[in-house]
């Protein structure tokens, strides 16, 4: 199989005029080229592409079926990681629904409603993904720079939508340093065929604007923290740099065209290769060898399940009432969890009876909620998720046993997310010093819910 080529394009600058022609420039190339783009809005870059007359671009946009979400108004303070900081899990969900609707709402209105959402620099925000649905979006599209999920070249499901964070193949700075980067960005093409063959993913990520500025809009005019007393447009390059750039984009664009290793998709394309989330069949006894001492997203014989999905399968695998094939519910990640370390740590010994009430209890509760709880009530208090899961694992290993210890488990979906000092929270937007380790916090609670993508 060919590597899967993903061509991303953040649309934001709505400042800068001189960026709306290169956004039609850009398209132009890309179907000349015969590539496959897709395209992140910014509310107030369609807003401005409306109020200055660019039907014809608006119009090619529209002819586009992969059109993203690039939030609001991107860079303005405070951005969406800054608002959403202090906030609980559920709190932020609907602050994210609340302050993004309307620039939905610009999209929707200047050229259609969006597919996808990609988050404004550095602003991942684990509230996201339960907010995308309730504005339209099923895919979350990002890269690992920029996110708190690590690069995969492969897609995944985090709650119940699609999330790509698949390596970047292109020079840092990209388009900023046209044409003088060319060969370099073609080379970075070759490397990614030969890395990412057999239909796993990557990902080339620009910005329209660059082709025509030496420096970014929002950098000039919303950096650490503070806005402009007067927004101004990003300083331009001279109009012949701007050609050149143009030009040698072009050429890289047909370059990379005419591969016979890269097939090149955009996210509308990919999606419809993926198997919808859903219920999953598994048999119980197939899957016994692999949670051996882990807690995480597991593929076995073509199934993936994520960790809140292993837990719910062990909790059915212990029940005297369980049948040799069960069906698995996709389930939503717990709200608040917060664990100390890595792996769970091992409990004292409880009677088996104590474990099958506190399985019991776990099956109603997501049946009911769609939800994995953090803690799991028993007759001792409470325990978390994680040693539940523990005691649960302890006893399908040993269904005779008369009482269990709660063995300590790897919990290996958090080697998933990013360590804080690897975070791009330097992101010169952002205030200095700018930490929401809440958010991080958020962000291993969610991946409970990552699973890896079963193909069509």
């Amino acid at each position: 199989m060919k590597a899967i080529g993903l061509v991303r394009y953040d649309v934001e600058d709505y400042l800068t005029v001189e960026s709306h022609d290169a956004l039609g420039s850009i398209v132009d190339a890309m179907q000349g080229a015969g590539i496959a783009g897709s395209y992140g809005i910014v509310g107030k870059k369609a807003e401005a592409l409306v109020q200055g007359g660019y039907h014809r671009i608006l119009d090619a946009l529209r002819n586009e079926p992969a059109l993203g979400f690039h939030s609001w108004s991107h860079s303005e303070h405070p951005t969406i990681a800054e608002e959403l900081q202090h906030l609980s899990y559920r709190e932020g969900i609907q602050a994210f629904v609340e302050r993004e609707k309307i620039g939905v709402k610009m999209v929707a209105d200047a050229i259609r409603p969006p597919v996808y959402f990609t988050q404004p620099g550095a602003n991942w925000v684990p509230a996201a993904v339960e907010a995308l649905p309730q504005l339209g979006m099923d895919t979350f599209f990002s890269d690992a720079w920029n996110s708190y999920i690590v690069a995969l070249d492969e897609p995944v499901w985090l709650g119940s939508v699609l999330h790509l964070s698949p390596p970047v193949m292109t020079p840092r700075p990209f388009l900023l340093k046209f044409p003088d980067n060319l060969n370099e960005a073609l080379e970075a093409i070759d490397e990614a065929a030969t890395q990412y063959s057999g239909g796993k993913v990557f990902m080339i990520m620009a910005h329209p604007t660059e082709l025509v500025s030496t420096k970014f809009w929002d950098a000039v005019n919303f950096s650490h923290g503070a806005t402009a007393d007067v927004l101004r447009p990003a300083p331009l390059r001279s109009r012949t740099e701007q050609n050149h750039a143009r030009d040698a984009y072009r050429e890289y664009l047909q370059a990379i065209a005419g591969r016979s290793d890269v097939e090149w998709l955009n996210v509308v394309t990919l999606r419809s290769r993926v198997i919808p989330l859903g219920d999953r069949q598994v048999q119980l006894e197939r899957w016994k060898p692999y949670l051996n001492r882990r807690l995480g997203p597991l593929r076995v014989d073509g199934v993936s399940l994520s960790a809140a999905q292993t837990v719910y399968l062990l909790a059915r695998a212990i029940d005297q009432n369980h049948q040799a094939t069960e069906r698995i519910p996709a389930i939503l990640p717990p709200e608040d969890w917060a664990p100390s370390l890595k792996t769970a740590l091992p409990y004292d010994a409880v009677p088996t009876r104590v474990v099958h009430d506190a399985s019991r209890w776990l099956v109603r509760e997501i049946g009911e909620t769609g939800r994995l709880p953090a803690m799991v009530p028993c007759e001792r208090g409470s325990w978390p998720i994680e040693v539940f899961a523990g005691y649960a694992q302890t006893l399908w290993k040993n269904p005779q046993a008369t009482e269990v210890t709660g063995l300590p488990l790897a919990l290996d979906f958090l080697d998933f997310i990013q360590e804080p000092e690897q975070l791009h929270w330097d992101w010169p937007i952002f205030p200095q010093g700018f930490q929401p380790l809440r958010l991080w916090h958020q962000a291993r609670s969610i991946a409970w819910s990552l699973a890896w993508v079963e193909w069509r």
